[in-house]
């Protein structure tokens, strides 16, 4: 298990660097209240905040992360995430098969011309999910995934990918609409190791990788109908094809058959083959229908060639629709399906949800009575326990960052192609960098012009190109035009989450070149950014705004005009803060975005009123959830760059006039003082008080935005959180086989090294004794008669009951003894 989230424990390491660079920037006081008072005279808002405020203590309690909509209480509401994670695909690697000795889950998901690609997500309880590795760096090194000579992917790219477990190797199957088809990729280690890729060398819609019950893989794919081709034996070509198994017509006049009918995935359950389809009936919103055969093939096995598949509508409800069965284990051997659903919810995207369904002569009704609610709530179906639950809901898709080029080394970042010229082997290989997991690129990246390295703890972007106004989507027949921003190389990404997201970064802006526009966005094809551009050596800040409709033909500079309004020169200022809140929720259906500004990251300042509003793209262009992005781009000379310090998260707006609350992050200070380090591994350690140092440092500062509160609390509370699955009880314990009248006996002592009463059991194979309230420090001996005059080596268990940090812990620790004989 990857026992440390590294996007969390990332931003542990400076994030409080934010409370720093506040305290540095009051050295700079005359440029900042020269500035804000030019921007009070335009008729912009000033924005004070509150004073911080801490409610009397409760305790630490952490809420869950941005993207978990875990209760706390045993339920959850659905969509999970509140997140893009779109055409799911997900596979469980049964408790016997693995090294964690229970079961765990893995997730795939839809990231079209994004870099890295098709995440790979894990989850104890198919309840919250954390991104654990990507299938690739880079779908292709041509100039379409790469953002290219005119070229791009926008919409494209990798597309609904099928994952699935088989005798030890993990398999990943997607389809990409402009690079060459579909693709298999396979690896040993879904965590950690490399992926190896084959070429199908042909095109495969939403595929299905399917291994019969005699061990044969199929591919299912299609839309308008269901088809199947049999790989060969090593999974390396396809061997054979079976061409429309069964197809809409075959049902036509069913009130449940309609648009789509694709995403199929096939399943073998208590001996029917099942096949589950998203269609979209006329009038009617998508839904889920699903088909079973006791023939695989169907009308290719079947006598006179009659379609086997019957069918039966089993999910019609608010739209959720496309996705996987998810088999759950039950005691007695029983396993449990439910279905992971994804649901449109754009301008955030298309997001899963985890729906029960109840079975009836073979076929699931899903929901309550067939209804699944929007924030419904259902029960947890995998329990874990306290601390495990706890953990799990401080895991998350999105994360604060802090760029401290330590994220772990993943094997996709050595990714290897053959370059050919004239391209710069430079532009693709790996330049040291190493970003945390949920992060991704705006198209594959060139290489050389990011770093992590070039400045300690900040990122660095560098202009490579020079825009020009050439590039269209070559997925939309109008050949619509691109935006200079849409153009823009080296843009970095995450997911936005809902109802309600706040971002914030400090820029150091001195390096940028006339002609640069460098920024934070809200973006899909429709965008929203505050930006820095100069222009004459002056450095301005602003906000744009491109809302539908869209025009096909763009003046990109009067596109990307500053708002009237929005606008402050920066004279001399080399460093500014910007903050982007984002909202979701009025009206749902929308994303309305309000910038703000800061030149010592206290005093907060409006830029204009709130923009928008953002939604779906019925052409889709870009097909995903909107995402929040650090970008420049050129537009007459390259070579200059900007530094982003940080990436700060919150689900609090300056709108909603809260006053600053530091009452979680008070609470996880308090409960890291009082832990006990003999309780803990070392690195976990070590990681909790990284954290605990730098949100204590944060709290010893001022703040002015809740992200500054919360981006510290966030990362300490996991790594406590982390610290309470991994808590033990110090027991120092031996054991040794003594001779007494020729009979061997089993010794076994063990001392309490807590600070509290615990009790202590020795179990052996020649009986056990229990210790209740050994006092700290004190010991406990039993022998044991083996009843025998000699015994082989062997081990004794030393259970340690207790409590620490107010949670009860059972550690055993395993005592080894050699052989010995008794002689005589």
């Amino acid at each position: 298990m990857n026992s440390l989230n590294a996007p969390a424990r990332h931003a542990t390491h400076a994030l409080a660097r934010a409370a720093f660079t506040v305290a540095a920037s009051r050295l700079r006081p005359l440029c900042a209240l020269a500035s804000v008072a030019v921007l009070v005279a335009a008729g912009m808002v000033a924005v004070r905040a509150a004073p911080a405020t801490a409610h009397a203590a409760a305790g630490w309690s952490p809420r869950s992360s941005y993207t978990s909509t875990d209760t706390g209480v045993g339920t959850y509401s659905v969509p999970l995430l509140n997140a893009d994670v779109p055409d799911i695909s997900v596979e469980r690697v049964p408790a016997a098969e693995n090294d964690e000795g229970r079961d765990l889950y893995y997730m795939i998901s839809t990231t079209m011309h994004l870099s890295p690609g098709a995440p790979i997500m894990k989850s104890y309880d198919l309840v919250n999910w954390e991104i654990v590795n990507y299938v690739f760096d880079r779908a292709s090194i041509g100039d379409s995934f790469s953002l290219r000579n005119g070229q791009n992917s926008y919409g494209q790219g990798q597309w609904a990918s099928s994952l699935r477990y088989h005798d030890g190797t993990f398999y990943a199957v997607f389809n990409t609409n402009n690079l060459g088809g579909a693709y298999l990729y396979r690896t040993d280690d879904i965590e950690n190791g490399p992926w190896q890729r084959t070429a199908l060398g042909r095109g495969l819609h939403d595929p299905s990788l399917f291994f019969d019950v005699d061990g044969t893989p199929y591919i299912f794919y299609g839309s308008g109908g269901t088809s199947a081709v049999r790989l060969n034996a090593d999974l390396t070509a396809v061997a054979q094809d079976y061409p429309n198994i069964f197809t809409a017509n075959n049902y036509a006049g069913q009130p449940f058959i309609g648009g789509l009918f694709e995403g199929a995935q096939v399943y073998h359950i208590d001996g029917w083959y099942y096949a589950v389809i998203i269609t979209w009936p006329s009038g009617q919103g998508r839904q889920v229908v699903m088909f079973r055969s006791k023939d695989l093939l169907g009308r290719y096995t079947s006598v006179g060639g009659v379609n086997t598949y019957e069918a039966r509508g089993v999910l019609n409800s608010n739209g959720f629709a496309q996705g996987s069965l998810v088999p759950i284990s039950r005691p007695g051997g029983r396993t449990d399906w439910h279905g992971m659903f994804f649901r449109d919810t754009f301008p955030i995207g298309r997001i899963p949800a985890l729906i029960p369904a109840t079975w009836q002569d073979g076929w699931p009704t899903f929901g309550t009575g067939g209804v699944v609610p929007v924030n419904g709530l259902f029960d947890k179906p995998i329990r874990l326990s306290p601390a495990e639950e706890l953990f799990e809901r401080q895991k998350s898709v999105v994360a604060s960052d802090d760029f401290a080029n330590d994220a772990p080394h993943r094997a996709y970042q050595d990714e290897q192609w053959t370059v050919p010229a004239p391209l710069d082997p430079a532009e693709i290989a790996p330049n040291g960098s190493r970003l945390d997991l949920a992060w991704e690129w705006n198209h594959a990246p060139d290489n050389r012009h990011w770093s992590l390295t070039d400045r300690d703890g900040w990122l660095r972007l560098t202009t490579g190109t020079v825009v020009t106004g050439q590039y269209v989507y070559t997925k939309l027949s109008n050949r619509a035009e691109l935006a200079w921003f849409e153009e823009a190389r080296n843009t970095l990404s995450q997911r936005t989450f809902g109802p309600r997201q706040s971002v914030q970064t400090r820029m150091d802006i001195s390096g940028m070149r006339n002609g640069d526009v460098a920024g934070l966005a809200a973006y899909n094809r429709g965008f929203s950014y505050v930006a820095v551009k100069r222009v004459g050596n002056v450095n301005t800040l602003g906000v744009v705004n491109r809302s539908q409709p869209f025009a096909v033909d763009l003046d990109q500079s009067t596109l990307e005009t500053f708002i009237a309004g929005t606008t402050v020169s920066l004279g001399d200022a080399t460093e500014v803060h910007v903050k982007a809140d984002l909202d979701f929720s009025a009206p749902v259906g929308q994303l309305w975005t309000t910038f703000y500004y800061s030149l010592d990251g206290i005093q907060w300042t409006r830029l204009g009123n709130r923009v928008g509003p953002q939604a779906l793209d019925g052409s889709l262009a870009h097909f995903m959830g909107h995402r929040v992005g650090l970008f420049t781009y050129a537009t007459q000379q390259t070579g200059g760059h900007v530094d982003f310090d940080d990436y700060l998260l919150s689900d609090v707006l300056t709108a909603q006039a809260r006053p600053l609350d530091t009452t979680a992050l008070d609470a996880a200070i308090a409960h890291g003082r009082t832990l006990d380090p003999r309780h803990y591994p070392a690195d976990a350690w070590a990681a909790a008080q990284s954290a605990l140092t730098v949100a204590t440092s944060a709290r010893a500062g001022q703040f002015g935005t809740q992200n500054q509160i919360d981006a510290p609390e966030r990362a300490l509370s996991y790594q406590l959180a982390r610290l309470g699955v991994l808590a033990a009880l110090p027991v120092t314990a031996t054991a040794q086989v003594r001779c007494l009248n020729g009979r061997a006996y089993l010794a076994v002592q063990a001392r309490n090294d807590s600070d509290e009463p615990v009790e202590i059991t020795v179990e052996t194979p020649y009986g056990n004794r229990s210790f209740t309230a050994v006092a700290p420090g004190a010991s406990v001996y039993q022998s044991f008669n083996t009843r025998a005059s000699s015994t082989p080596a062997g081990s004794a268990t030393v259970r340690a009951t207790g409590a620490v940090a107010g949670r009860d812990v059972i550690t055993p620790h395993a005592v080894e003894h050699p052989a010995s004989a008794c002689g005589g």
